[in-house]
Parts: structure tokens; sequence; C-alpha cells
């Protein structure tokens, strides 16, 4: 892995721009609502709080490169298990809502099931292996 130092900064980083990322929300929500602003300034707005999940997402890629080679290698398998299941999940509800009348789910909730799905898969895989020693 890596020094206490360095984990500690990853940290700090990464929740700093979960932060930002929910202010940026409420930013969002209380400007489309109070004012009316012409509809590319809309867009704009609504889609400046994805500025900090990048922010997020190289801090993450950071910090995998840190990771020593059995971490990456257990971390690469869990975002594959992760991407395969929300993949397959939404094709699969796509399907069905293509001849079926089933509740809309928004497409914003692809990436948070992405990274929680990669977070539950690492902790098994994590499991399993220990198991297997």
């Amino acid at each position: 892995m890596f020094d206490a130092q360095a984990e500690k900064l990853f940290i700090k980083q990464f929740m700093l721009s979960m932060l930002i990322f929910l202010a940026l929300i409420a930013v969002q929500t209380f400007t489309l609502e109070l004012l009316n602003l012409p509809l590319w300034l809309q867009i704009v707005v609504t889609l400046v709080p994805v500025i900090p999940l990048l922010w997020a997402f190289q801090i993450y890629r950071i910090r995998f490169k840190l990771l020593d080679e059995y971490m990456q290698r257990l971390t690469g398998e869990a975002f594959l298990w992760s991407m395969g299941v929300v993949g397959f999940l939404s094709f699969s509800y796509g399907m069905l809502a293509m001849k079926f009348a089933i509740p809309h789910v928004s497409l914003s909730f692809i990436l948070p099931a992405i990274f929680g799905g990669h977070g539950l898969a690492l902790q098994v895989l994590l499991k399993v292996d220990a198991n297997e020693q």
C-alpha cells in the first residue's frame, strides 16, 4: 500500500471534493428554482456539480496508481464486476422498458451505482482472497 500521510491526504482531498459537490448541488437547486435563467445558463448550472466529481475521480486514479500490484489487481477486478453488473442490469431494465410500462429510473444513478458496487465488490474479493489463503 502506501504511507499513512498519503492516505490522510487522499481522504482529505476526496472528502473536500464530495463537500464541494454537495454544496454545488444545493446552489444548483436554489439557482434553478429562484432565478429565471436562459436555457444555456440552466444547462451550465445543472452540469457544474460534475466538476468536483471529475476531481474526485482524478484523486482516486492517483491513489490507485500508488497501490501495490495486489491491490491494483483486486481494485481493477472490483471495477470490472461493478461495471458489468450495473451495465447488464441497466441494459436489461432498458430492454424491459421498451416492451413494458415500468417506472422511469434516472441515468444519474449509474455513476453512484458503479462506485458503490465497486466498494462492495472490493470487500467481497478481499474476503474471498483472505479465505483462500
